[in-house]
C-alpha cells in the first residue's frame, strides 16, 4: 500500500517534492463484460456432483454434540471449508445431505443449522421468522404459494452474504427449490438486452419499512467480481412506497431479467429431502419454490429452517 508523503518542513528556497507512486484502484471489469466463472451455469450444464455434500458420520456426531469437542470441532470446520469452496469457486450453492433431523424438534433442527453456520462465518441473529412454515397473515414465503427466484434482504445494512435453509420437512406434494444464477442472468442479457444493463446497474429502493428501505441497484462491479441483488416483488413495492413507481425502461429492464428467470435452462429445481442442507451465495444465486400442498397434519407440514451468515 502506498504511504502518504510526510509533511515538508518550511525552508526558504522552493525544494522538489517527493514524488509519490500513484495509488492503484481496484482494477474494475467493464458493464459489457461477461462473468466467465464457474457460477455462471445453465441448469442442463449441472449434475449432483457439482453441489452435492454427503455429510460425513463425524460430522452428524459433532452435530448432535453441542460441548464443542475438539475433535468434532475439527469434523464441522472440515466440512465448512469444502462448503466455502463450493460457493467462491464452484457453482456459488451446495446442499450438504444427512443431517440428523429425524425424532428432533424444528428448534433442535434449526440449531444443528446454526451450529453448522457457525463454521462458516458469523451467523445473525436468531428470530421467530427462521422457521419457514406456512402461517396465517404472513409475507408470501410464507404460503404455500411459488415463491420467484430472488435474493434475500434483511433489515441489517447489507444482504446477508450467505444463506442457510435446512430441509426439517418437505411439503407432501411440491415445494421444490429453484435456483438460478445472477451470472448467467447478467450474461443472457449482456448477449440478447444489452440495452437493460445500464439501468440496472443504477439504484433501485429494495424493501420498505423500518430498516428495509435503502436504495442498491441489481448488478453492482466489486473489482472483478459481479454482486447481484434482486426481488422484483420487493423492487416494485419499494417504488411505490417511495413515490417513486417504475418508469417504462425501468420495467423493461425488470421484465427482461424476468424472461430470463422464467426460461427452464435458467433454473436449477432441486427436491430437498429432511436433513438437507441448501447453502447459497446470497450475492451471486438466486432462490425460489415451486406451490406446494402440505400435509392436514400440522405436525408433518413443510417446514425450512432459515439462517443468514456475515
Amino acid at each position: 500500500m502506498t504511504q502518504p508523503a510526510p509533511d515538508e518542513a518550511p525552508v526558504e528556497a522552493p525544494v522538489e517534492a517527493p514524488v509519490e507512486a500513484p495509488v492503484e484502484a481496484p482494477v474494475e471489469a467493464p458493464v459489457e463484460a461477461p462473468v466467465e466463472a464457474p457460477t455462471a451455469w445453465d441448469a442442463p450444464a449441472l449434475s449432483e456432483a457439482d453441489w452435492l455434500l454427503p455429510l460425513p458420520s463425524d460430522c452428524s456426531r459433532a452435530l448432535l454434540d453441542p460441548t464443542g469437542a475438539p475433535r468434532e470441532t475439527a469434523a464441522l470446520a472440515g466440512l465448512a471449508a469444502r462448503v466455502t469452496r463450493r460457493l467462491r469457486d464452484g457453482r456459488g450453492f451446495a446442499v450438504a445431505r444427512g443431517l440428523p433431523v429425524a425424532g428432533r424438534t424444528d428448534r433442535e433442527c434449526a440449531a444443528m443449522g446454526r451450529r453448522l453456520a457457525a463454521s462458516l462465518g458469523t451467523p445473525r441473529a436468531a428470530d421467530p421468522g427462521d422457521l419457514v412454515t406456512v402461517t396465517d397473515d404472513a409475507g408470501l414465503g410464507k404460503t404455500d404459494l411459488a415463491l420467484s427466484p430472488h435474493t434475500d434482504r434483511t433489515p441489517a445494512p447489507h444482504p446477508p452474504p450467505v444463506l442457510g435453509l435446512l430441509c426439517v420437512r418437505p411439503a407432501t406434494q411440491g415445494g421444490e427449490t429453484l435456483l438460478a444464477s445472477g451470472h448467467t442472468v447478467h450474461n443472457r442479457l449482456l448477449a440478447e438486452n444489452p440495452w437493460a444493463l445500464p439501468r440496472l446497474y443504477r439504484d433501485f429502493h429494495f424493501g420498505r419499512g423500518a430498516g428495509f428501505d435503502r436504495l442498491r441497484p441489481v448488478f453492482r462491479r466489486h473489482g472483478t467480481t459481479l454482486r447481484v441483488h434482486y426481488n422484483r416483488r420487493g423492487i416494485e413495492r419499494a417504488q411505490r412506497g417511495a413515490d417513486a413507481p417504475l418508469t417504462p425502461d425501468e420495467r423493461a429492464a425488470l421484465d427482461a431479467v424476468d424472461r430470463i428467470l422464467s426460461d427452464p435452462r435458467a433454473v436449477l429445481r432441486v427436491s430437498l429431502r429432511a436433513g438437507d442442507l441448501l447453502w447459497t451465495d446470497n450475492t451471486v444465486v438466486l432462490h425460489g419454490r415451486t406451490s406446494f400442498t402440505d400435509s392436514p397434519d400440522p405436525r408433518a407440514r413443510r417446514c425450512l429452517a432459515r439462517v443468514w451468515v456475515d
